[in-house]
């Protein structure tokens, strides 16, 4: 018997990623290691990696076996279960809560390239804890220009290590680099953060000076041997598009931002102009 199929698209299918990331933690709670399991289950021990790694489908009869050696509350084994039932949609949408995002930090994992856009707000892979907290503490308030309101505050904000991308690079609207509701201190510690980010990653981080008002914020993922993921942000949603037209449409994008970007001199150079403004009696 098969422990497993492969999905219908080469994409890195956004259930799976959900689904894989779920049944790690079920495991890290139940404090089971990785190997221990797939001895109590009788998973072969690559098949349960590939399920937790978002590569392959898991059988249902296997999987709900699993899922009950492990104990977990109905709602989440119901949970599960459903997303491997519907493994190979293109489409999946994550509601962001006050907490990390699973499916965003199990990206940031797998990923061998990650492009980001941010209009309004700084990534929160750049934020200092200090900022993503002030941030927090003003999400209720309304904003004519939020779209991507939560998602850059809660994603990533405690993030368990990992292996880094091999490339990653931000573009960050010219609104990103200072916000009225962050205090004085707060925004310096914040932009000397750029400044030293900057510093280590050579070119990785670029302003785009000119208003991209059709352009919500946005990430690509880029899987070895996958096709690409987008996580497309609006307000307290996140939808993560596979299909071939969606990946096209915001890869485009990303080459135009590219184009409109300041150099990485000219960005070091304007951030260290606004921090001097900052920093000024």
């Amino acid at each position: 018997m098969k422990s497993g199929t492969r999905t219908e698209s080469s994409a890195t299918s956004p259930v799976l990623i959900e689904l894989g990331a779920g049944l790690k933690a079920a495991r890290e709670q139940a404090k089971f290691g990785v190997r221990e399991l797939a001895r109590r289950s009788g998973v072969p021990l690559g098949s349960l990696a590939n399920w937790e790694g978002g590569r392959r489908v898991p059988q249902l009869d296997r999987l709900s076996y699993l899922l009950g050696l492990l104990r977990l509350p109905s709602a989440e084994y119901d949970r599960l279960l459903t997303l491997a039932a519907n493994a190979t949609n293109t489409i999946h949408a994550e509601i962001l809560p006050i907490r990390p995002a699973r499916l965003a930090t199990a990206y940031n994992r797998t990923a061998s390239k990650i492009t980001e856009w941010a209009p309004t707000f700084l990534p929160v892979t750049l934020q200092t804890r200090a900022y993503t907290w002030a941030m927090v503490e003003h999400t209720t308030r309304p904003s004519a220009d939020s779209e991507s309101y939560l998602f850059e505050l809660t994603a990533e904000t405690d993030q368990a290590a990992g292996p880094e991308p091999a490339t990653r690079e931000w573009f960050l609207g010219h609104r990103s680099l200072t916000n009225p509701a962050i205090d004085r201190a707060t925004t310096v510690a914040q932009l000397r953060r750029l400044l030293t980010v900057m510093a280590s990653d050579a070119g990785k981080i670029r302003v785009v000076p000119q208003e991209q008002h059709d352009l919500p914020g946005f990430v690509v993922y880029q899987t070895s041997g996958r096709k690409p993921t987008v996580a497309l942000r609006h307000r307290h949603t996140t939808v993560y598009l596979t299909s071939e037209d969606a990946v096209a449409e915001y890869t485009a994008a990303g080459r135009h931002l590219a184009k409109s970007a300041l150099t990485p001199a000219e960005t070091e150079e304007l951030v260290t102009k606004q921090l001097g403004q900052w920093e000024a009696p």
